[in-house]
């Protein structure tokens, strides 16, 4: 066969073969995404906190565990990462719990006994669920800390972009999954495929509460660059704690609330409003790196 008759048949393998990849991995996107774990959390093992559920505006029935906050202290509404569950961060609360403050720990749709399946929109509906019922609970805005973790940090962005929340702090974020997946796989036309964009991005410059980023530069996950970049979009009073070679999953074993989140707390929640909820955290605390 000459190259002129062999030319066009690798050309059509070729751009085949790009097709198939592109059609398998939006098809698969989810899986790659999500690893959703949807065993029931059941009862906290902390009498401190207890199981509650609340239906979002899609219908899904969203799982989490709920610990008030003493009087004067905030209440955190916390957003895990895609390959966590309620049931393993704890370790978290009880640092949380410990100060006063409180915790809504959100099991996403598809995670730890929420129904539903993992996914944007759904992450939205529930994180914008979870702070409706705290509102009925009687805590204000204003005495809300929303606090999202790797995945959990787009719908904490968007989330906090929607009202005067007490504080936004975001942990191991991303720019955008957009962004981030575009980065993980630049040969494929990610803008076109991707269903979950995640752009905090957007977000982030509708955010006006105070912003706490903390990112370790050991996360082979999530670069810092993207965090990064997302905090030069934010607005003032913002913070960012770099956690030298901390990995995506070490910045709580390595301080995240000793050396950055009391800190930043004290400064800008407890303090302008008279409250000691974090002052003594504060003082114990090391030099944020």
């Amino acid at each position: 066969m000459s190259l002129s008759g062999l030319l066009p048949k690798v050309l059509f393998a070729l751009v085949f073969g790009y097709i198939a990849v592109a059609t398998g991995a939006w098809a698969l996107q989810d899986k790659l995404i999500y690893y959703p774990d949807p065993t029931p959390a059941g009862d906290p093992k902390d009498d401190r906190m207890q199981a509650v559920s609340f239906t979002a505006a899609d219908g899904n029935d969203i799982a989490a565990w709920y610990g008030a906050a003493q009087q004067g202290c905030p209440t955190f509404i916390f957003f895990h990462g895609n390959a966590s569950h309620i049931a393993k961060d704890i370790w978290r609360y009880d640092r949380v719990l410990t100060t006063g403050a409180g915790v809504l720990a959100v099991a996403w749709p598809g995670y730890a006994g929420s129904t539903g399946k993992p996914g944007e929109a759904p992450f939205y509906s529930a994180a914008d669920a979870s702070a409706v019922w705290l509102k009925a609970e009687g805590v204000a805005p204003g005495d809300t800390i929303i606090h999202g973790n790797s995945i959990g940090t787009g719908p904490a962005t968007r989330l906090a972009s929607t009202g005067d929340f007490g504080a936004l702090i975001l942990e191991a974020p991303y720019f955008s999954m957009l962004d981030l997946v575009g980065k993980k796989a630049p040969m494929l036309p990610i803008g076109v495929i991707l269903k979950s964009t995640f752009r905090s991005d957007q977000w982030i410059q509708d955010v006006h509460s105070p912003v706490l980023m903390v990112h370790g530069t050991g996360d082979s996950v999530i670069p810092q660059k993207q965090s990064r970049r997302l905090f030069e979009l934010a607005n003032d009073p913002k913070i960012y704690a770099s956690f030298e070679q901390s990995e995506h999953s070490t910045l709580v074993r390595d301080g995240l609330y000793e050396k950055a989140v009391w800190t930043f707390l004290d400064e800008y929640w407890a303090q302008p409003r008279g409250s000691s909820c974090f002052s003594a955290s504060s003082t114990q605390s090391e030099t944020t790196p």
